[in-house]
């Protein structure tokens, strides 16, 4: 598995190697010290990667976080798309739908649109930018390694690369009936999607952090016990508990406090959301004074009856499948903790990975309503409104997504370790 276990209470000997504590399940191990470079390392309890550094580099991430960096302004501020309609040219840019959205009186949905697109991109990628330029050049400031977490957590809510989707599906509804060109600013954010993905692939994330601050080398001497940083994995001694991590300055705990009842209230919020995100439209089109709503499932029909098959499974699969499956996956994990089940573990625990991974995801369908607003406008004869079930579907993306990163999976594996005991 590329690692070697160590007890949570355990005493190892100095063997001078890297020690790390796994994020998702607690357990103290070793990395591998032949695996550190070219090849990946793994959890050996609950089969979490630990260590990923096969085709990464510092330095390429670094070129690419730059590159991003630079490309943002003309992303936001130049033309998306451009449509024809009986003559007259309709330009959007990244913020007219979103500011379409606030002028129909969403001004709650348009600020998290706001954040989520113009704001954290820009955040993120300065942060990491920052952090590479750092490492790069052997500086070692006391809050590199905050930045650097600062970065990793924006990076969920940073969400260019999912855009680009919604731009894709928006660009594809209108290409057949009307004439729609790309802009600068469409290809721009198109290489910063490109490049988002690629700086996320190409970070060697624990060489970045061994830089930042090296690691646990020794667990000779410690008290009775360790426990880690639930952020970077860097082991504390437990009377350190509560206080932030050496290195990433996360507040250091054996288990998040509060972690149940915070996830249990967000999941809630998200299963009160959910059936009125489905019930109530998207969006509706005004056509020669004719309104149609559409809700979720019925923009799935239309992208059927028009063959774009491909994006109608992309909508469905991220917009029904993905919600459904995190408010129940997280359900079955709170239950799982409340009556200390120790079957499955393994599964929950990858349960859970994967529902943090592709939970961002969910926004294309109201990333596509951004799209498509600002160019379907002609005064009297065409116009596309918010509908109620965009606000709600938003509210249980976001819901869940808090709900997701509230939760300590190492809960899951506590009733293990009191067996054991």
């Amino acid at each position: 598995m590329g690692t070697v276990l160590v007890g949570n209470n355990d005493i190892a000997p100095n063997v001078g190697q890297g020690f790390v504590c796994c994020p998702d399940c607690g357990l103290l191990q070793e990395l591998d010290p032949l695996l550190v470079k070219g090849a990946n390392s793994y959890c050996a309890r609950c089969g979490a990667t630990l260590e990923r550094s096969r085709g990464r580099s510092i330095d390429a991430a670094l070129a690419l976080s730059l590159s991003a960096l630079l490309l943002l302004l003309p992303a936001n501020f130049l033309p998306l798309l451009q449509v024809n309609i009986f003559g007259v040219q309709h330009t959007s840019i990244l913020y007219s739908g979103i500011a379409g959205i606030i002028a129909q009186g969403w001004p709650v949905t348009g600020g998290i649109l706001i954040l989520e697109l113009l704001i954290l991109p820009f955040v993120r990628f300065t942060l990491l930018t920052i952090v590479l330029l750092g490492v790069y050049h052997g500086y070692h400031h006391p809050h590199l390694g905050r930045f650097f977490r600062w970065s990793e957590q924006i990076d969920q809510w940073a969400l260019l690369d999912v855009f680009l989707i919604g731009l894709a599906i928006g660009y594809g509804r209108v290409a057949p009936f009307l004439p729609i060109s790309l802009g600068v600013g469409g290809y721009c954010i198109i290489a910063v999607a490109f490049l988002t993905l690629l700086t996320r692939a190409s970070l060697d994330r624990r060489e970045l952090w061994r830089r930042i601050s090296p690691q646990l080398e020794s667990i000779h001497e410690g008290g009775n016990g360790w426990i880690g940083c639930p952020f970077c994995g860097l082991p504390h001694p437990q009377d350190a508990e509560g206080a932030p991590c050496h290195r990433c300055g996360e507040r250091v705990w054996r288990f998040r406090p509060s972690t149940q009842t915070r996830t249990l209230a967000l999941t809630l919020a998200g299963f009160f959301c959910y059936p009125f995100a489905y019930l109530y439209p998207m969006e509706s089109n005004y056509q020669l004074g004719r309104l149609q709503g559409y809700t979720i499932m019925t923009g799935v029909d239309k992208l059927i009856d028009a063959h774009f098959y491909l994006f109608a499974l992309i909508i469905f699969l991220a917009s029904v499948v993905t919600p459904f499956l995190k408010l129940f996956g997280l359900s079955w994990m709170l239950i799982s903790v409340h009556r200390h089940s120790t079957s499955r573990l393994r599964l929950k625990t990858q349960l859970y990975r994967l529902i943090r991974a592709i939970g961002r995801w969910s926004h294309i369908d109201v990333f596509t309503v951004v799209v498509f607003l600002p160019l379907m406008h002609l005064s009297g004869l065409l116009a596309v409104y918010v509908g109620r079930g965009l606000p709600f579907f938003l509210a249980v993306v976001v819901l869940t997504m808090f709900a997701t990163e509230a939760f300590d999976p190492r809960l899951l594996w506590h009733a293990l370790a009191e067996e054991a005991a």
